[in-house]
């Protein structure tokens, strides 16, 4: 029986046995949502809200989906884990361009073959997070190497530390006021009006933050982020000297290092969100 069953065997008469076909490696963008699954999602200055939301996010996205459909390998595994599929309606895609976004955020950084690293600052709660650092591998291994509690991301809110705020009591450094005090604002038809405060804001920056120094000609200047909204509608680092500001003509538009280590913005109730800062009238990024 023994022979015979050599004799078959060697003959083909057994039933062949398929190797088990190796795993395929994972894309990146599926290695960042494991890494998402096992240390928390990206929390991130959403360049659309940051340092000016500009524009209606769901309108960006519908603009920009023919670029996110060419990432093919990001797209796929966008949708896969959104289990959406063609034709996709507007919050469809506005939940796919969100979730390219927070991709986007999280950046793996190859070590060796089939090992990537990561370092981020995750959400946890509303006004919570965790710096997150460790590895990830092929075929999709989370390995946490280190966690620590931390604030928001920072996302700058525009006026430098120390900066005066306009009230019918006098002026008041920025970063004293609170929601409830009342500013200097105007209303619909530009004339200036009392109002309390909606919205104060503030956020740590980092030691690379540049501010603009606007001067203008009759003497008034203030520190404020590049992506501050002007009273009319301009942003303040697309100022240039020559252009006229509140009634002067600017002379200086300059940017510069800053160490205030956070920025602060108000909010007044109101039609326009304005206020003068420095004497310098300007709009709100929280309105």
């Amino acid at each position: 029986m023994l022979s015979l069953a050599l004799v078959l065997a060697a003959c083909g008469g057994g039933a062949a046995v398929s190797p088990t076909p190796s795993p395929q490696p994972l894309t990146v963008p599926q290695l960042e949502y494991a890494v998402i699954d096992e240390a928390g999602r990206p929390w991130f200055c959403d360049r659309d809200f940051y340092p000016i939301a500009r524009q209606d996010e769901r309108e960006i996205a519908q603009q920009r989906f023919p670029e996110l459909q060419n990432d093919a390998v990001t797209f796929a595994a966008i949708v896969a884990r959104l289990k959406v599929a063609p034709p996709y309606t507007a919050n469809q895609q506005l939940a796919i361009y969100r979730e390219w976004k927070t991709l986007e955020a999280l950046k793996l950084v190859s070590v060796s073959p089939g090992v990537w690293s990561f370092a981020y600052l995750a959400q946890r709660g509303d006004k919570t997070g965790e710096r997150v650092e460790g590895r990830v591998t092929a075929d999709g291994r989370v390995t946490v190497s280190s966690r620590a509690a931390a604030g928001p991301p920072p996302c700058p809110i525009c006026l430098a530390l120390g900066t005066r705020i306009a009230t019918p009591g006098g002026e008041v450094a920025v970063q004293d006021l609170r929601i409830g005090d009342v500013v200097w604002t105007t209303d619909g038809a530009g004339a200036r009006i009392a109002a309390r405060l909606a919205g104060v804001g503030s956020t740590p920056v980092p030691a690379t933050h540049e501010v603009v120094r606007l001067a203008l000609a009759d003497g008034r200047s203030v520190y404020v982020s590049p992506g501050h909204p002007t009273a009319d509608g301009r942003r303040v680092g697309d100022l240039v000297v020559g252009e006229s500001l509140d009634g002067a003509r600017i002379t200086s538009a300059q940017r510069v290092a800053y160490t205030g280590g956070a920025t602060y913005d108000i909010l007044p109730a109101g039609a326009t969100g304005a206020y003068w800062a420095n004497g310098v009238l300007l709009g709100s990024t929280l309105h």
